[in-house]
């Protein structure tokens, strides 16, 4: 009968343990890759967004678009019961595009990307931003659109400022 004192037995159980742990760091690794590809391939669709957002303000031709897409859907754009201008909704699209900013800029602060002074920062000038008519009226026209921890996190400032 062997020992576990016996070289070849003690050598095999080394091997198996080192075996097993690498794997795990291997499976670790791939998760973290993986999962950094697919927050990688989200900051792109995210970034494509804005370039969409900004191509709206930047070409009057699509006011028109924008104007019919929301009556298609039941949700005129007017403001004060009356149509949005071009350059209301340029306003509009250009505010579209901070509340977006400001929804990646928490999203990186609930994963602690962002430490807690420099979220600050960013969160005072959402406060400034969120003062605004047209700010609010994105925020309320849009929810559903968006990240729902930020929604909430605005939702609770435009509660503070009221």
């Amino acid at each position: 009968m062997t020992s576990i004192t016996d070289p070849v037995v003690l050598a095999t159980i080394v091997q198996t343990v080192v075996i097993t742990l690498t794997l795990l760091i291997f499976i670790l690794s791939f998760r973290s890759q993986d999962k950094a590809i697919r927050e990688q391939a989200y900051q792109r669709v995210m970034d494509d967004y804005g370039d969409i957002m900004r191509r709206l303000s930047d070409t009057p031709e699509l006011y028109k678009f924008q104007i019919e897409l929301f009556n298609t859907i039941g949700r005129p754009l007017t403001s004060g019961g009356k149509e949005l201008t071009r350059e209301d909704m340029v306003a509009r699209n250009y505010v579209i595009g901070m509340y977006g900013f400001f929804e990646r800029l928490h999203a990186l602060y609930r994963r602690k990307w962002i430490d807690q002074d420099t979220w600050r920062q960013w969160a005072a000038f959402l406060n400034l931003m969120a003062r605004h008519p047209l700010f609010k009226d994105v925020h309320e026209s849009s929810k559903e659109m968006w990240d729902q921890p930020f929604v909430e996190y605005v939702d609770g400032i435009l509660r503070h400022n009221t």
